[in-house]
């Protein structure tokens, strides 16, 4: 009886083992990516960010036509701005000029890691029930206008919790017009490496519609509504960028944790 050798299907099967192997490999190695809406996608500009990795030194953010100055962390100015002005106590101190097109700039100051003495006051200032002690907040004022801005984000780094607790407004200080905040906490296709108890960015909603949003993964991107007045592009701008030159809040604590 002639012997029958079944080398060649092993093979195959080898080699389509060896493929699936290539293609998880492949998809875990490509870059992880926050989830965005598709209706928010199909109306507005996606950026991308160059300037937030490496030396904190002479920092500067860049997304297409939005840049800031310098990033000055502890503060030379802004003290005019009346909400961080109050807190200029904070531990952790950002300021910078936002600037985008048509020669628009904004001076922008913000504030976290509140000392235990300002926790009550910022939650009297923007009427807040929540009893959160992680906040990130601050001021924004448009160059060449009387009109300012102010923001706050509480929880902004998520928490121990799957309900998500991140939520927070920008709100003008002219006619009182406010954007919710909104974090978010997936990645695009589900990705199993996602924490959900983790904030990989955040959302901009105006009357129940998303304007924007802001990812703080890897490098940063940014999404601005195209049709939204250019003035408020700039202060979503400001927002974005302070959101991605922020420490992690928990990260910061812990490191100072292990240094003492």
């Amino acid at each position: 009886m002639k012997k029958i050798t079944l080398t060649p299907i092993v093979t195959a099967g080898r080699y389509t083992l060896m493929l699936a192997f290539l293609a998880v490999a492949f998809t875990a190695c490509r870059t992880a990516e926050v989830a965005v809406t598709n209706d928010l996608k199909s109306v507005s500009t996606e950026y991308s960010v160059k300037g937030r990795q490496g030396f904190q030194i002479g920092q500067v953010l860049t997304f297409g036509d939005y840049t800031t100055s310098k990033v000055k962390r502890g503060w030379t100015f802004s003290y005019s701005i009346p909400f961080v002005a109050r807190f200029n106590g904070a531990r952790e101190k950002l300021s910078f000029q936002q600037y985008g097109p048509g020669g628009r700039s904004a001076e922008v100051a913000f504030v976290s890691r509140f000392r235990d003495v300002d926790v009550s006051p910022v939650r009297e200032y923007f009427s807040l029930s929540t009893n959160y002690r992680n906040y990130f907040a601050g001021g924004i004022e448009l160059s060449g206008s009387k009109e300012g801005w102010e923001f706050i984000v509480h929880n902004v780094d998520g928490g121990r919790t799957l309900k998500n607790t991140t939520l927070g407004f920008i709100r003008s200080n002219t006619d009182g017009t406010r954007i919710d905040i909104v974090g978010l906490r997936e990645l695009e296709g589900g990705s199993k490496l996602a924490n959900p108890t983790t904030v990989y960015g955040y959302e901009f909603q105006l009357d129940g519609k998303t304007i924007g949003a802001v990812s703080t993964l890897n490098n940063g991107k940014v999404w601005l509504k195209d049709n939204i007045h250019p003035e408020l592009k700039l202060v979503l701008a400001s927002v974005s960028s302070g959101l991605m030159l922020r420490h992690n809040v928990e990260e910061t604590h812990e490191q100072l944790t292990m240094n003492n």
